[in-house]
């Protein structure tokens, strides 16, 4: 499949300025309503990491979501995905390595932000993350997190969102150190025996008969059409 279609130069002509994110999410918000719009353009994106090395080889499965990278402009760290949620959720508090913009496409679920108190980046423990307000993100919410903003969510089972992140701002994200220890259930022990485990621990890549399963989960769903045929 070519890789400059008009749905790419449209994408990469979407500047976004994540260093103003009220910019940010207005810019991003128009992409992804638009995507969540037009069933056929959203069906396309899903179908191409059977056809795309690349974009197969990013997809990957974490306890708490599968995702499916539909489009990706590395030179300047921006991505666009879609999210799959079993039901598990985001039990720790945790930011991200990058500012991002999230439209639900399906489901919902309770969304949790805290206030982040010193240090205001890198390590912090629950009590410098006191609770700050909770909301209900449902079908059409959509939000803008800057990189450093302390957030844990609460899904339902096949939860679908649209997720469009920017450059990456720091080395790793980080989450409450004294409550990694819940982690235990979801995570398999690393051999190297880290004393310090991160929220993300236990991603692993999607094989392709995982992903055409997740591209079958999707049509069931109505998110996308019906599935063609798929060949690796």
């Amino acid at each position: 499949m070519p890789t400059d279609t008009p749905v790419d130069h449209w994408l990469r002509a979407e500047t976004v300025d994540w260093r103003d994110l009220r910019s940010a999410h207005v810019r991003c918000r128009s992409v992804l309503r638009r995507l969540a719009a037009d069933r056929t353009l959203l069906t396309w994106l899903v179908d191409r990491p059977a056809h795309d090395r690349e974009l197969l080889a990013d997809a990957d499965h974490h306890p708490v979501m599968d995702r499916l990278t539909l489009w990706r402009d590395p030179e300047r760290g921006v991505y666009l995905r879609l999210h799959v949620s079993p039901g598990t959720n985001e039990l720790i508090p945790h930011d991200h390595k990058y500012a991002f913009t999230t439209y639900i496409l399906r489901g919902s679920y309770t969304h949790v932000w805290r206030r982040r108190q010193a240090p205001y980046s890198g390590e912090f423990t629950s009590d410098q993350a006191p609770l700050g307000l909770v909301s209900v993100e449902r079908t059409g919410s959509c939000y803008t997190l800057g990189h450093t903003l302390i957030h844990q969510t609460v899904m339902e089972a096949d939860t679908v969102t649209l997720f469009m992140r920017g450059p990456r701002e720091q080395a790793r994200s980080y989450a409450a150190t004294d409550m990694l220890g819940r982690l235990a259930p979801l995570v398999a022990p690393d051999p190297s025996d880290e004393p310090v485990k991160r929220h993300t621990d236990g991603a692993r890549g999607l094989t392709f008969d995982e992903y055409t399963g997740l591209r079958r989960r999707l049509a069931s769903l109505g998110v996308v059409a019906p599935p063609r045929e798929l060949t690796s």
